[in-house]
């Protein structure tokens, strides 16, 4: 077992991030609409959607909200810059495995232990039939809905048929432990954090209070023998208990010294319109910020391009996208946003029931890294 772990201070600032910082003040904001999740706040709370992008950096902007069809709150506005590590996008301070201190890293992995040789690719949806994750299942090993219970229609146990593992979530401090420690699936492995909350209209909890309920999760993590993945975060604007990711992060990590954590989640939604021929462009200069500024394994539970005119526009950037996710050891799993959404355009994997999109065809047939036996 790991907490988290920080990256010390290199003392200088790679020219990706130098890049995404200076463009980063180029920020603009988009409104949303608003919805309940179709499974209700009790059972697990809300499903996110997308908010702002900062135009031209990447940058992310407020991945919270989203219409009725993903069963998201209401979308937040703005984001900040593309990227937030000061400087370097590290920190001199933090790190430690349980229980003891250190100066950056230690034994929580200078190199991440990401599992680049498993199959790590998913979606976030919650509203499956068992068609539907039938027609993804030879892309994806893995799902999570925002609850702690499996997608109504999939409870008979069809996605363990298909291979297809299911991932748990504690939504939010609103969220009733002792009915998730009896209703999550006992083959579960996995057990996710809060879902965003630095954002007002998700999770909505201070560092503090995530802090403070943190040891809820790593009691019902042991008891079940779940590996614990840290509070989702992205950027936000708008109602936000805070703007900046990174700076939640480490607020958490203080106040939570000692913690379990065992690998670190994030959201990330960009433009895909980048200058150069990698449409993923600025996804990645994220990612290389939270690589650099943190040292446990990275899940990216939310992804896509929020600004695509066109679906050929996100699908150049899906593939880019997931060219990257395969090959980079630090992404231990990844997710994208969603099955159906009307908040992002272009984003579907599934139309009718059962049936894949060219999205869908794109992302399932998409390269696997070599070890993975799907």
């Amino acid at each position: 077992m790991v907490s988290f772990a920080k990256v010390p201070d290199s003392g200088s600032s790679p020219l990706w991030l130098v890049g995404l910082l200076f463009a980063g003040f180029l920020a603009e904001s988009c409104a949303g609409g608003a919805g309940e999740d179709a499974m209700g706040p009790g059972s697990g709370g809300a499903a996110p959607g997308v908010g702002g992008i900062v135009e031209g950096s990447g940058g992310v902007g407020a991945s919270s909200g989203g219409g009725s069809s993903s069963g998201g709150t209401s979308s937040s506005t703005g984001g900040t810059g593309g990227a937030t590590g000061e400087g370097s996008g590290g920190a001199s301070t933090g790190g430690t495995s349980t229980g003891s201190a250190a100066s950056g890293g230690g034994s929580s992995g200078g190199s991440g232990g990401g599992t680049s040789g498993s199959c790590k690719r998913g979606v976030a949806y919650g509203h499956h039939s068992v068609a539907d994750l039938t027609a993804l299942s030879p892309g994806i090993s893995f799902w999570y809905n925002w609850d702690f219970r499996p997608d109504a229609a999939l409870r008979g146990g069809a996605y363990r048929e298909l291979g297809i593992e299911y991932i748990p979530m504690i939504w939010g401090g609103g969220t009733d432990v002792s009915a998730a420690r009896r209703d999550i699936p006992e083959q579960a492995q996995v057990l996710l954090g809060y879902n965003e909350p630095n954002f007002g209209s998700q999770a909505n909890m201070s560092a503090a209070e995530a802090a403070l309920r943190w040891p809820e999760l790593e009691e019902l993590a042991e008891a079940r023998g779940l590996k614990l993945v840290s509070p989702a975060v992205n950027f936000c604007g708008g109602d936000c208990q805070d703007t900046d990711p990174f700076h939640y992060l480490d607020e958490f990590f203080e106040r939570c010294e000692g913690c379990r954590v065992d690998a670190i989640a994030i959201h990330i939604y960009v433009g895909c319109s980048p200058p150069g021929d990698n449409k993923a462009e600025w996804l990645i200069g994220h990612v290389e910020n939270y690589k650099s500024r943190y040292s446990l394994p990275l899940w990216l539970t939310e992804f896509a391009c929020d600004n695509a005119t066109s679906l050929d526009e996100q699908e150049a950037f899906l593939r880019d996208a997931v060219q990257y996710l395969e090959a980079e050891p630090r992404i231990e799993r990844y997710a994208w946003f969603a099955g159906r959404a009307d908040n992002v355009p272009f984003v579907d994997l599934l139309g009718a029931d059962g049936e894949l999109t060219s999205l869908g065809e794109a992302y399932v047939n998409a390269p696997k890294n070599p070890e993975c036996d799907r």
